[in-house]
């Protein structure tokens, strides 16, 4: 029998992060909730909201109704802005010739166009015209991570090509005047728009971030908990109360199975990279795996000045960690409508 070989690995080369101008705070966002409505509101409980958020646009715009053609106008708008900014940025940081870029993952899940971004980018970005083209939208907030497996995958096959993934999420953009769920008011203040890319290439970092292994656990019995419905309107958040308790009963079965396959445990594991999701996922993350109060404490902070920005909030916590000079074996964990589990295991190198 020919015994196994351990699959190839993946660096990124650049890295990216960029957030829109505009900046607020939980408090005048909920101010805002609170005179488009006429009333005031008393505050949820626990902390949900981000100290801080980056917005496409201005707090009183982002109450006003608006049709699906106006959200689509208003999401092409800025996302492009933003996408152009996170690409140009990882690809001048990685020192790659432009020829060598064989595959483009666009991911985002905060507006819906055909052509997706990255048909738009390719010429502006000076890419060739035969690059492969994977747009990424039904996985919600795991997107990047599952985006990064992908790229992963390509420079497996082809290890003299490289992988272009970025993320551009717009979701104050998606928010509903008209709903008085709770989870369009939980939304309200733990969303927050920004993009991230990475460029990717085969073999080892001798600095910075490698990716080893990549995988994803379908939870079926959570699909209900967390997503978006297109309905009249735009876009409707799904964003269950319930949504911690299906995170903390499911994660660590995930987990140890995901490295297990990766022959590793995670006694080995030296740091953890959690989607930005809110408090009450990462409390849930440490319970599940019994971590350390401490042990996501960069997540904490991505989420307290970013907030959530879906899909791309696993850029800015990678940015964060490299910027901190952290190093050592890296669990990332994000969660999208499915409920899916996206995973992969990296490391990191000062």
């Amino acid at each position: 029998m020919t015994p196994k070989t351990a699959p190839g690995r993946g660096r990124i080369a650049g890295l990216a992060t960029a957030v829109p101008p505009l900046k607020a705070s939980v408090d005048e966002v909920w101010e805002a909730l609170s005179t488009a409505r006429g009333r005031r509101m008393p505050k949820l409980q626990g902390g949900e909201g981000a100290r801080t958020r980056h917005f496409a646009e201005p707090l009183t715009s982002l109450m006003d109704r608006r049709s699906q053609s106006q959200q689509t106008d208003a999401y092409l708008e800025h996302a492009r802005v933003l996408a152009r900014q996170v690409c140009c940025a990882a690809l001048e940081r990685s020192q790659i010739d432009l020829a060598d870029i064989g595959l483009i993952v666009g991911v985002s899940c905060t507006g819906v166009v055909l052509p997706s971004l990255d048909a738009e980018l390719i010429p502006i970005l000076g890419l060739q015209p035969g690059v492969a083209r994977l747009p990424i939208t039904e996985l919600g907030c795991g997107g990047g991570v599952a985006g990064l497996a992908r790229a992963l995958d390509y420079v497996r096959a082809y290890s003299d090509r490289a992988a272009l993934v970025f993320a551009v999420e717009l979701p104050s953009l998606t928010f509903q005047p008209d709903d008085h769920s709770v989870d369009n008011l939980v939304a309200a203040i733990v969303f927050g728009d920004g993009a991230g890319a990475a460029v990717l290439r085969a073999g080892d970092a001798p600095a910075g971030w490698t990716i080893e292994h990549c995988g994803t656990m379908l939870i079926p019995e959570g699909a209900r908990h967390l997503g978006y419905e297109l309905r009249d309107g735009g876009l409707r958040v799904v964003l269950s109360r319930e949504l911690p308790q299906v995170v903390e009963a499911s994660l660590l079965h995930a987990v140890e199975s995901f490295l297990a396959s990766a022959g590793t445990s995670l006694e080995e594991i030296d740091l953890v990279a959690a989607h930005p999701g809110g408090p009450g996922i990462f409390d849930a993350i440490e319970r599940s795996l019994k971590l350390p109060s401490e042990a996501l404490a960069t997540a904490r902070q991505v989420f307290n000045e970013e907030g959530n920005a879906s899909s791309a909030g696993i850029f800015f916590v990678l940015d964060a960690l490299q910027k901190a000079r952290s190093s050592g074996r890296v669990l990332a964990i994000a969660f999208g409508p499915g409920l899916s589990i996206e995973l992969a295991l990296m490391r990191l190198t000062s």
